[in-house]
């Protein structure tokens, strides 16, 4: 067979495998708001304390914005391999009402 040909089943399993990436980084995501409300208070009551409680939240801010922009990329090619995979599948499946 010459030309070009697409496993859509690869890319079927390539969707899960970043499927998968995705709700890891959203579990790790999770687990670092869960730190930061958790240690958020505890900066200390010196000058570095008072400092740092000063930039914190926008370093947070930072963090989560990325965090949530990588996400939503995974989330995106998640869902463009399926969609690959879906519209290779379709010419390889018989015809609706024949077997």
């Amino acid at each position: 067979m010459s030309g070009y040909h697409v496993r859509w089943e690869a890319l079927r399993r390539e969707a899960k495998v970043y499927g998968e990436c995705r709700r890891n980084a959203q579990e790790a995501r999770d687990e670092l708001l869960a730190a930061f409300d958790r240690d958020r208070n505890t900066l200390g009551h010196d000058a570095y304390g008072a400092e740092l409680a000063k930039h914190l939240p926008g370093v947070e801010q930072k963090i989560f914005d990325s965090l949530k922009e990588y996400i939503d990329e995974l989330d995106g090619v998640a869902s463009g391999l399926h969609v690959n995979a879906r519209d290779y599948e379709r010419p390889e499946q018989p015809p609706a009402g024949r077997n």
